[in-house]
């Protein structure tokens, strides 16, 4: 009779999957992972409500922004996020922050869109005074969006009388 083999103690799923990772050479994925979920702590709310970190490659971030001005300011404390990632990671894995413009803020388009379809309908002499506005602008791209803008101004000024006379 053959003798059984010992049985090795059992191991957690995660421990399987990352050595199964491991061996295909995409540990490095999972690093990267890990440290991007860990922006929002180091940099605290407001931050992470105006950027994304977009990737990490040769031990630097690329981290998108919603605008160059936040690229300027953010550019002024990356060593501290830097020195605060790579202290939250326990490791030194970020050696270098690049802010770039690019991210698009997904919450404030939701509100923009709900604010338009809460929009009043403009009364004759509203469309009249915005056409009057516009129509003089010989870019159309341009009068179209100053248009929109009047629209929405209006609209929301009229909601805001509603809600006060209520």
């Amino acid at each position: 009779m053959r003798k059984r083999k010992q049985q090795a103690q059992l191991q957690s799923i995660g421990e399987v999957l990352f050595s199964v990772l491991k061996k295909k050479g995409m540990t490095s994925k999972i690093e990267e992972n890990a440290l991007l979920k860990l922006w929002p702590k180091a940099v605290g709310p407001q931050i992470a409500s105006k950027t994304q970190p977009d990737c990490l490659r040769n031990g630097t971030l690329f981290v998108k922004t919603i605008s160059s001005v936040w690229v300027q300011q953010l550019h002024f404390i990356k060593e501290e996020i830097r020195s605060k990632l790579n202290e939250l990671s326990g490791k030194s894995a970020i050696k270098e922050i690049r802010f770039l413009v690019g991210h698009t803020l997904v919450q404030e388009k939701a509100k923009d869109n709900v604010s338009l379809t809460k929009k009043t309908i403009l009364k004759k002499r509203d469309k009249e005074m915005i056409a009057e506005c516009t129509d003089t602008l010989a870019d159309r791209e341009l009068a179209d969006i100053f248009k929109r803008v009047m629209q929405v101004e209006i609209s929301r000024r009229r909601q805001r009388e509603n809600e006060k006379v209520q």
